[in-house]
């Protein structure tokens, strides 16, 4: 059954595309050359949510179209004045995408969730297609933007337009930097901190480990050669007079007892 209504959704497919190619050709003949049948280049095409569901979106010659499902979503590129790349920063693996239009009373388009890996296929196409486009880290509320375009838009224009966005990205990249700065400074000072822990440590070891010193005191306690000679000399008479003083003693009892 699975098999049978793969084949059957396959051969269906087939039919509509078909239905579909007819009806363009048709159509192209009837205006005599005046409307162009525009074909999505699907090796282009980059994944993205428009609405509430992930599809595939495939730029044209004219447009950027999804029209597999509903809601369908069709932006003329001639409409478009500029796009911007919210969220582009490392370690994100998404981003998204905001159209905004000539027609400023029209609300910016967004795509959201597109893959990291599509971002240069992105930039690619906008710039094969001369569109203008920005990028940030963060989602902007444009919403408020363009309410406050609206309210004036020549002295919008008169404070530099778009720039913003530019000088917006750059203000990013700068904190960024400011902040990289600051903990590479943060790491030195404790590299510092520790160098000079090591060196305190490094001389109350060589105090505790020097030889020399403990021979160099011990050489000043200790007694000389000459003292300790002199020490055993005077030891040596002490011990000899006190036996030569016995013996000299029991000679007269010797002799005496001899007389007897």
């Amino acid at each position: 059954d699975e098999l049978g209504a793969e084949q059957e959704e396959r051969r269906r497919r087939t039919l509509l595309n078909k239905e579909f190619k007819a009806f363009s050709e048709k159509i192209a003949e009837a205006s005599e050359g005046s409307i162009d049948v525009d074909i999505p280049f699907r090796d282009i095409g980059f994944q993205g949510v428009p609405f509430r569901t992930n599809v595939l979106l495939q730029p044209t010659t004219e447009c950027l179209v999804h029209l597999t499902d509903s809601p369908f979503l069709v932006i003329p590129i001639s409409d478009i004045e500029i796009a911007h790349l919210e969220r582009v920063q490392f370690g994100l693996k998404n981003f998204d995408l905001v159209f905004i239009f000539k027609d400023y009373s029209r609300p910016p388009v967004h795509i959201n969730t597109i893959p990291m890996n599509q971002l240069e296929n992105v930039k690619d196409w906008l710039d094969s297609v001369d569109v203008t486009f920005y990028e940030g880290t963060q989602n902007l509320n444009w919403s408020q933007i363009m309410k406050t375009i609206n309210q004036d838009p020549a002295d919008f224009y008169a404070q530099g337009g778009w720039s913003f966005l530019k000088l917006h990205s750059e203000n990013e990249d700068s904190d960024g930097s400011s902040d990289s700065a600051s903990e590479y400074q943060q790491s030195e000072d404790g590299y510092e901190e520790s160098s000079s822990d090591e060196s305190s440590y490094d001389e109350e070891a060589s105090d505790d480990s020097d030889p020399g010193s403990e021979t160099e005191e011990s050489d000043e306690t200790a007694p000389d050669w000459d003292e300790l000679e002199e020490k055993a000399r005077r030891a040596d008479e002490r011990k000899h007079g006190t036996k030569r003083g016995n013996a000299s003693d029991e000679e007269p009892s010797r002799n005496k007892k001899l007389r007897r």
